[in-house]
């Protein structure tokens, strides 16, 4: 169909609306900057997930956040995430450290080897 565009991308099919771009959504990009903005500590986001109503309007969208090692407490510091980051979107955020992606990602059972094959690097 003319309203699909299909492309091949790490050994896997998407099929994507044509003109829809997620990663250039002022929303997301608007959070995006956000959290950059609130934490030194983020190395690489990539936008999981998005979800879009029937009318083509987002509606909420997921974050993964690959941060340095030396966090102390990933926990602590998703929840300081957020309450300092609002937006009118609903968002969510999964955090790894970097050594935990990186011995996870490469693993095709497991959630950040999904990020890693299927997921659009936002930052970093």
């Amino acid at each position: 169909p003319d309203t699909l565009c299909v492309y091949l991308r790490k050994r896997h099919i998407y099929t994507l609306r044509k003109g829809v771009n997620m990663t250039n959504n002022p929303e997301i990009q608007g959070v995006v900057a956000k959290l950059i903005e609130k934490c030194s500590d983020i190395e690489t986001i990539y936008l999981i997930s998005n979800k879009i109503s029937t009318n083509g309007t987002l509606t909420s969208f997921k974050l993964s956040l690959i941060v340095k090692d030396e966090v102390e407490s990933i926990s602590e510091l998703e929840c300081r995430l957020y309450m300092e980051v609002d937006s009118d979107m609903p968002y969510d955020i999964v955090l790894y450290t970097r050594k935990e992606f990186d011995e996870l990602k490469d693993d095709e059972g497991t959630f950040a080897w999904k990020i890693y094959n299927s997921g659009a690097v936002l930052y970093g």
